[in-house]
């Protein structure tokens, strides 16, 4: 009886050796996709942080930036050269317009601004501007967050508001 058992046992061995090639094969394109999507959706977020910081220093900048509004709430006569600063700002990190921009993908054209007049509550009227900036996401392998997997491409977007200090 021993010996049928010692058979049968070295049988079962040798059709199962092969089984867990079998198994990871299988799984290995699930595990590609499964790291590559988490390594895209970090990046994603990491870019969606560094936009949102850019169009608050660019709206800090317009709200500070003297005589770029009215006391009307209208653009003022420094609206201009502000705007082309803070987008410069948002874009590249530095007024100038020079060097790498802080995203792929990302220019001075894509960020915007705009003032209007508020009811701020126990402080009455107030000139707010608005900074926003929208930049498509630009993933390592192609138009797509999660590779392999067809879907639409993510925009990254960022709205900031800012009060108007002036001087």
């Amino acid at each position: 009886m021993t010996i049928i058992s010692r058979f049968s046992f070295t049988n079962k061995r040798s059709y199962q050796a092969g089984a867990a090639m079998v198994e990871f094969a299988i799984m290995l394109p699930m595990i590609v996709v499964l790291v590559f999507g988490i390594t895209e959706l970090g990046r994603a977020i990491y870019q969606q942080n560094t936009l949102s910081k850019a169009a608050a220093s660019g709206a800090r900048y317009m709200s500070r930036s003297p005589q770029a509004v009215t006391s009307d709430c209208a653009e003022g006569a420094t609206w201009s050269a502000s705007v082309l600063n803070a987008a410069n700002l948002i874009a590249y990190g530095r007024q100038s317009g020079t060097g790498q921009p802080l995203l792929p993908d990302l220019d001075a054209a894509d960020a915007s601004f705009s003032v209007a007049q508020r009811t701020v509550t126990g402080m009455g009227n107030a000139c707010v501007i608005t900074a926003s900036v929208s930049v498509p996401f630009r993933a390592i392998f192609g138009d797509t967050l999660v590779p392999f997997l067809d879907l639409d491409p993510l925009n990254l977007s960022a709205i900031v508001e800012e009060r108007f200090h002036g001087e």
